[in-house]
Parts: C-alpha cells; structure tokens; sequence
C-alpha cells in the first residue's frame, strides 16, 4: 500500500517552487534534475537552496537513496534559520526516505521536527503532509492506533482548511491502516472516495494510489467480478479526462477479464487501451496490454500470433528498460512453449530469464547495500553532531574555569572588601536554606496526603464495585425468585380468573403486565450492577452489548473496532475500563448532540489503548476546567497508572483518548 505525496502545490510569490513541486507530483526526476542545475546558477541564495531541494527530490525520485541523503544533508547545512518553509519540506522528504530505507522510527523523528516547524503558522498544504508520512511510518512500526490518532488530527485540518488534496491524501493513508487491520470493506470505501475526488480534481497521482489500493483489496478477497464493476464505474467517473490514466484502468480492466477466462473480451479491452496509448505515446500502458493479449492469445490456442503479439511487448519493454517485465515475458514463453511440447524453444527463453534474474538480483543486492549506506550515513552524520556538541561542551568548561581564575584573582585583590558581603550572604543563605527545607517538608506531606487519597480513592472504587457485584446477586437471587414465585402463584389462578366478570380478568391481566415488567426491570438492573456480561464473556462482549444498546438507525450510529482482545485481562482491569468508556460514552449522550460515536480498544504487548471519539458539539478544552464526568474518567484511569488526552475542539466533536499500562 502507498500514498503520493507531493510538494505543496501552490506558491504564489514563488513560480520556481511552483515548477519543483508540479515536477515531484508528476514523478519527473529528469526534470527536477535539470531545475536543479538551473537553480544552483541563481544569484538569489533563496534559489539556490531551492536547487538543492530540487536535487534532493529528483534524486529519491530516481531511488538514489544516498545520493538524497547527501543533499538533505547540504540542505540543513545551508539553509537559514530564518526559511523554515524549506526546512519543513526537506525534513519530510527526510521522512519519507528514512521509512522506505527501513528506519521508520527515524521517519517518525523527521516528521515530528517538520511539524515543529509548520505547527500553528496555518499552513495546512505542508502539515497534512507532514502527518501523513509520520503516519505511515506509524503503521511500517505497527503502531496502527498512533497512526489512526494522527490521521484524525489531519483529518480535522483538512476540513478546517478545505485542502481538498489533503483529504484524499488522509483518506488513503487510513484505508492503509484498515488494510493492514484487516478491514477490507472499509479500507475500500476510503480508497473509492479518495480516488473519485482524485479523479474529479486531477490529482492523478493520488487517484492512481488509491486505484493500486483498491485492485490489492480486490485481490486479497477474490472478489473479480467485483472489481470488474468497480473498473466500469470509475471509468464512467472518469469521461473523456486523462487519457493516459484511462488506457491503464482499461489495461488492468483486461487483466482481470484474464483471470476469470473471458479470454476473447480480454483482447478486446487490451486492444482498446493499446488504441488510446498510442494516441497520447503512452508506451508503458501499451507494452502491458500487448503482454496480456499475447496471453490471451495464446491461450485460445492461436499461438502464432501470441508469439508475435509477445514480440511487440518485449520490443516496449527494452524500448523502457523494463528488465523486470522481460524476464516475466521470457518466464511466460518458456511455459507456453514447454506446454506445446516445443522444449528447444522453451529451453532458450528459460535460459534467457535465468540470466535476467541474475543481473537483476544483482542489482538488488547493490541496491540493499546502497541502503544500509543511506542508514550507515545518517548515523555517522547523527555522531558527528553528537562530537560536536561534546566538543562545544568542553571548550564551555574550559571558559568556565578560565572565568572562574580571574573571578579569584579580582577577588583577591578586594579581599576585605568581600569579607562583610560574604557574611551577608551567609546568613541571607542559611534563611534561604531554611525556608527550602520547610518548602520540602510541605511538598513531601502533600504528596503523602495525595498518596493516601489515591489509596483511598482506589479502595473506594473496589469497594463500589463489589457492593455492585453483591447487590445484583441479591437482587437477582432473592427478590428475583421471590417474584418468579409471585408470577407461578398468579398462574394457578389463571384457570379460575376465567370465570371471573370481564373487567376483573383486565385487571389481573394488568397486574401481571406490571409483574412481568417489574422482574425485567430487575434483570436489567442487575445486570448492570453486576456487570454480568463481563464477568462471564470477559470486555469485548461486554462492549459488544454496550454497542447494540447505544446504537439507533438514523439517530446514533455507533462503531465499535476492537484489536488484539482474544485473551481476556485482569478482571479489576477490565471493570476500570468498562467503567471509563461508560463515562465517556455517558458524556456524550448528555452533551455532544452527536450523531456519530466510534469506540476503539487496542490491546498490544504490555498496553492498552482506549480511544472514543464523536462528531458533537465538542467544547475549548483551554477554557473548561471538566465536569464530574471527565473527572471520573480520569480518577478510574489514575488508578490504573493511565493518562488520559482529551482531544476537543467546538463544533468538531471530542476524542478521549486513553493509554493504558498491562501486567501480560
């Protein structure tokens, strides 16, 4: 899975940033290249740091990892404090190599430096970005709720700001996420919405993203008629627009078609894309047309022209440079020819595909090593700075104590003088030292006090909880089988109430009504208290029925996704948490007016991540202090050694966020 991300789009007062930026988005490394070298002659040092951006860009275009390395490197060195609109770019570029070179943690690093410097200057064409890539570099790390918190803040500055680029870039990094999860349907409905408002917009890079995306899902769920339909209706989207793109949706289209054996109505589409990339010189669409119809040919036996029509493809394919595609396409003959008995001709091209994978895995190897040479760079540049700063330390200590001799020497030269002040200062010392330990003394009895709340606090709420436990088992024992004895008494007098005059047998049938709502309303009571559901199915269920409760068609939709919750936790720590997400949906219900409530539970190795999150009224968390509701949260959350994030914004609704330590 991958996302395009280009520079920002748009620089008014800046046309060269606006022509490096259009070229990074196009993925035209010549043309950076050459803005490069343009950029590097300018008399404007502006420009010229520009050129260097430029150079860095085309060069990880290229996949020259160390040579973009190199010229991020030059990049921080020269540009000024004072231009912190290229040192956020450069640091997300930085970002994004440092993920693709497998140190995503170091991607992470880079992204949070970039959005130190955008964040708050309301430059959302940058920042969303910027939280995009440390995102996916959230998700190459496996923090998959990290990554989702992320998205929902870029999420949020993209609707504030109408960056309508930034919203399909969000809507394609989250249905990575749920691919990664596992939540195919929904990973799709993000990918189809990025890529119909990619298409509409001509932000081509991005809808090709989500289209790849869209085909891996379709893929993974063998669903082919399915993406077939989903072929047709983006191309209906699509018009007449982007030539280009179309021959490689109808290419694909083909290749699909392929798979189900529809090998005749394959050629014609295969066809039909070769017609529209001829038109525009689109050699890449034709050359994997041409493949898929030499295949299809030759499985409908025609294998004259398969081998011709395989003949036109590798011609592309060497016209490009594609060795990878030509080793396949010899890889392709050889069996077609093995399976006509032609072993000769089969043994050639097998031979020719050995070879090919050979240099290629060569070169893969090169590649590998140029890598760990990008990582190798950036750790010798990470030491270096880090001798730096130690040197810079040493010579402060060295001026220090310089400082300090000639400090001595005055001194000693106004001895007397100093005698008196000393002893000032001395006494003005001891009142100051007093005054400290009488300030200790008090903050130690209040973190002894608060401690002893906290016990208390603790205590309390165990205590609660087992009162809870004992009351419902009361209720549910002795008045429930009280009542269920009333009800049996009443139905031996059903057969006599019979004779009885109309209005009477109304009113016993009333009475039983009553009876039965009564026992229904103690069930439910008891339940709650004793919270049954979680004692016997453990928190997931428990949460399950909690959903099905809240969530009414039309008024309150309500999502529950819960990962990693196969094996049950400590029951006190399963209460804590039940009690915590009761609150903050109780919280909603009172306040939000929200129509929209999702609930997220996250259990990795020695964590637990809680996340509620709804799209009401929300409030400024600067001004309100939190009622008891937000209070309670966080009382049960200190008890469990939790920190609690309330994420709030008027009008944009309220995330709580929880993040909780487990004993495995």
């Amino acid at each position: 899975m991958f996302s395009s991300l280009p520079l920002r789009s748009q620089h008014p007062d800046w046309p060269a940033y606006s022509s490096v930026s259009a070229a990074f988005d196009r993925n035209e490394p010549g043309i950076l290249l050459d803005l490069s070298a343009e950029l590097a002659r300018s008399k404007n040092s502006r420009d010229r740091d520009l050129g260097i951006l430029a150079l860095s860009a085309g060069l990880f275009r290229k996949d020259d990892l160390l040579g973009c390395t190199r010229a991020l490197d030059s990049l921080d060195r020269s540009l000024p404090s004072a231009d912190p609109f290229l040192r956020a770019t450069g640091m997300r570029i930085r970002s994004m190599l440092m993920t693709q070179v497998g140190s995503p943690s170091k991607g992470v690093g880079a992204a949070e430096a970039g959005l130190a410097i955008v964040r708050g200057k309301g430059w959302a064409e940058e920042e969303v970005p910027l939280l995009v890539v440390k995102a996916e570099a959230l998700t190459e790390l496996n923090d998959l709720n990290e990554a989702m918190r992320v998205l929902s803040v870029a999420q949020r500055r993209t609707e504030e700001s109408g960056f309508l680029r930034g919203r399909c870039l969000v809507l394609v990094a989250l249905g990575n996420v749920k691919y990664k999860q596992g939540r195919y349907a929904e990973a799709k409905k993000d990918y189809t919405t990025a890529f119909e408002i990619g298409s509409r917009s001509r932000f081509n890079k991005v809808a090709e993203s989500a289209l790849g995306n869209l085909a891996g899902v379709a893929a993974m769920e063998g669903d082919n008629t399915g993406a077939l339909k989903l072929y047709d209706s983006l191309l209906t989207i699509l018009g007449d627009r982007s030539p280009e793109f179309r021959a490689r949706l109808i290419g694909q289209k083909g290749y699909v078609l392929i798979e189900q054996g529809e090998f005749r109505t394959a050629i014609a589409e295969c066809l039909r894309s070769v017609a529209i990339a001829d038109s525009i010189g689109d050699l890449r669409s034709k050359a994997d047309a041409l493949h898929d119809i030499a295949f299809a040919q030759w499985s409908l036996g025609d294998r004259a022209q398969g081998s011709a029509t395989m003949d036109s493809a590798l011609s592309a394919y060497a016209r490009l440079g594609w060795r990878d595609r030509i080793r396949w396409a010899h890889w392709d003959l050889a069996e077609w020819y093995h399976g006509s008995g032609e072993d000769n001709a089969a043994f050639k091209h097998l031979l020719r595909y050995s070879s090919l994978s050979d240099s290629i895995n060569s070169e893969r190897f090169t590649e590998q090593l140029a890598r760990s040479e990008v990582l190798f760079e950036t750790e010798r540049k990470e030491r270096r700075i880090a001798e730096q700063d130690q040197d810079l330390a040493i010579a402060a200590e060295q001026d220090r104590r310089k400082s300090t001799q000639r400090n001595a020497f005055i001194g000693a030269t106004a001895l007397l003088a100093l005698i008196a002040l000393l002893l000032y200062r001395s006494m003005r010392n001891k009142q100051r030292l007093a005054k400290q330990e009488k300030e200790l003394h008090d903050e130690q009895v209040d973190q002894l006090l608060s401690q002893q709340e906290m016990r208390s606090i603790n205590a309390m709420l165990e205590g609660q909880e087992k009162e809870r436990e004992r009351v419902g088992k009361e209720l549910h024992d002795h008045v429930g089988s009280l009542l269920g004895a009333i009800k049996h008494q009443l139905g031996v007098l059903e057969e006599q109430v019979a004779d009885v005059k109309t209005e009477q047998t109304a009113q016993y049938h009333k009475v039983s009504g009553l009876l039965d709502n009564a026992a229904g309303e103690l069930r439910r009571i008891s339940h709650d208290m004793a919270a049954a559901t979680l004692n016997r199915f453990g928190l997931e269920k428990a949460l399950q029925d909690l959903r099905d409760t809240l969530h009414i068609n039309g008024r309150l939709q309500v999502e529950l996704n819960t990962f990693g919750m196969e094996q049950p936790l400590q029951r006190g720590v399963e209460i804590a948490v039940y009690r915590i997400i009761q609150e903050a949906v109780s919280n909603v219900l009172k306040h939000a007016k929200a129509t929209e409530l999702s609930i997220g539970v996250t259990h990795a190795p020695g964590r637990l991540s809680v996340l509620v999150s709804d799209n009401g009224s929300g409030f400024d968390t600067a001004v309100t202090s939190g009622g008891m509701g937000l209070a309670n949260i966080r009382t049960r959350a200190a008890a469990l050694g939790a920190q609690v994030q309330i994420d709030s914004t008027p009008g944009k609704g309220t995330t709580v966020s929880v993040e909780c330590p487990v004993v495995e």
